[in-house]
């Protein structure tokens, strides 16, 4: 029995350890899964807070941007509020600005030759001309331009009655119609067509003074075609490569005539009796009294009867041809009395009495 106790003792203490050993394998798997699930853990933890913290800073930003935004908006309103209640008073600059709106771009007639026969005008006919004709009116408005065009009977019958108050006219009264017509340019143009080319050849005046501007000629070949609609075709052709560098002769005429000021076209008839000695001391008092007045006076025909003048005004000081005559009166009254004839944008007609 003494032998029995040790033995048991044995046997319970290898079964012991044979048990504990599982355990302590399941322990320390148990730990190291524990350590890697902290470290899983911490890292998730570390991501968040960095996530958080950018996301944090975002919305921060946010709000202090929604926040500036009214404070911005006020200003902007008071701003506002204050420009509204006390408008900037007006400059020469600023009154400049507004007048020359009008005068950025000239207006332009586009015709034809007119001849005179008879004491009655006539447009030169051509089957081609309207072709010619509605290509550059259509380059001219695609650029803005306000163009004038002859219409009828009673445009030339005004030209007409033009006629006989107006000195030295010549066969060709293109410039008349431009007149009649408040352009201050006009393009006058002429096509040939053949079998194997068709051509034209574009010029501009200046409306005031009949005086060439510029000429451009184009061809564009034709290879025997004679239906009209391809003619017509090779004829709008021709005018969109000839209108370029009519268009920059034009606009550098224009830009250099605007520093002088803006033109009027001024006859004057003199209707009263006036010795030789009479009409020089007459014409002396008249252009003094324009060069006085009046940026720049150019002198196109100056006769014992009739007096044909381009004035340059400031569009600061005279804003229309209305104010410009009544500006001639004031000049002319001391030396005869006036009457006004007619009257347009761009042309006076008066007399001297």
């Amino acid at each position: 029995m003494k032998h029995l106790i040790p033995s048991l003792c044995l046997a319970l203490l290898l079964a012991e350890t044979a048990c504990s050993a599982p355990k302590a394998v399941s322990r320390s798997t148990d730990t190291d899964n524990r350590k890697k699930a902290a470290a899983t853990r911490q890292h998730a933890e570390d991501a968040y807070s960095e996530l958080d913290g950018g996301m944090t800073t975002t919305v921060k930003s946010s709000t202090k941007s929604i926040t500036s935004a009214p404070a911005a908006a006020y200003n902007d309103a008071s701003n506002a509020e204050i420009v509204t209640e006390a408008p900037a008073a007006k400059t020469n600059l600023d009154e400049a600005r507004e007048i020359l709106q009008n005068y950025t771009q000239p207006v332009i007639m586009v015709t034809p030759m007119i001849s005179n026969k008879g004491g009655s005008q006539e447009i030169a006919t051509d089957p081609s001309s309207s072709a010619v004709a509605e290509a550059i009116n259509s380059y001219l408005t695609k650029r803005n331009y306000e163009v004038k065009s002859i219409e009828g009977q009673e445009t030339l019958n005004e030209i007409l009655v033009m006629q006989n108050d107006i000195a030295n006219t010549e066969d060709d009264l293109s410039y008349l119609a431009g007149i009649a017509l408040d352009a201050d340019i006009y393009i006058k143009f002429k096509q040939e067509t053949t079998n194997d080319e068709v051509s034209v050849e574009i010029s501009a005046y200046e409306t005031s003074t009949s005086r060439l501007l510029g000429s451009q000629s184009s061809v564009v070949r034709n290879n025997g075609h004679t239906s009209k609609i391809n003619i017509n075709s090779n004829l709008g052709a021709a005018v969109r490569k000839a209108m370029p560098g009519l268009e920059k002769k034009i606009l550098s005429y224009w830009k250099n005539d605007l520093t002088k000021g803006t033109q009027y076209k001024v006859v004057v008839n003199i209707k009263g009796e006036y010795s030789d000695s009479q009409t020089e001391d007459l014409h002396d008092a008249i252009m003094k009294g324009l060069k006085s007045n009046f940026s720049s006076v150019k002198v196109n025909v100056m006769t014992a009867k009739t007096l044909d003048f381009v004035i340059y005004a400031s569009p600061l000081k005279y804003k229309d041809s209305q104010e410009i005559y009544s500006k001639l009166r004031q000049i002319f009254k001391p030396i005869a009395e006036t009457k006004k004839n007619n009257i347009t944008r761009k042309l006076i007609l008066m007399e001297l009495n």
